[in-house]
């Protein structure tokens, strides 16, 4: 008999609730509008861009950047992360874990005391991480002038089939 009045009462919630979200002027898709993670033309910027942003990248100009090796990919994601999968080359640079203190000292130890306009790409997971932006007006803000963010990051370029370096397997 339970059984039976808990069923008959979720169907009913159900039923209000798809009668309710039909009517409603802030109405949610039953079927998801996902666009793809990238077609490799454009590059993905995020909605929290904001003028005076370092360049947003596509697949296509980091992979050609990569491939020119004369630019450096920052990946700005946690060591453990980056252990997981990284673009080959890629220096680590974690967000999450820069000091409140000497930052300029610090990135500038971390990026072997380059010129502030050598090229710089800096990245992280995909478009569901911000912390390659963050890292970027950093960077910026520091006086590096040569500064560009591939947002897509590590979860394009593997997408795309673009060999990743590997420290040690995670789990996916």
């Amino acid at each position: 008999m339970i059984f039976k009045q808990t069923i008959t009462l979720l169907l009913v919630a159900i039923v209000l609730g798809l009668a309710v979200n039909l009517f409603s002027p802030h109405k949610i898709s039953y079927i998801g509008q996902y666009r793809s993670l990238s077609n490799g033309t454009d590059p993905i910027i995020p909605p929290e861009a904001q003028a005076g942003d370092p360049p947003f990248i596509a697949i296509d100009v980091a992979q050609l950047e990569h491939d020119n090796s004369k630019t450096i990919f920052i990946d700005a994601r946690d060591p453990e992360e980056y252990d997981c999968g990284t673009i080959p080359g890629a220096i680590n640079i974690p967000f999450d874990y820069l000091p409140e203190k000497n930052l300029g000292v610090y990135i500038d130890s971390a990026l072997g005391g380059i010129a502030k306009n050598y090229p710089l790409i800096v990245f992280c997971s995909g478009e569901e991480c911000d912390l390659s932006l963050h890292l970027a007006r950093n960077l910026q803000d520091l006086g590096y002038t040569n500064v560009s963010i591939f947002f897509g990051g590590a979860r394009e370029w593997k997408k795309f089939g673009l060999k990743m370096e590997v420290r040690k397997p995670c789990g996916e």
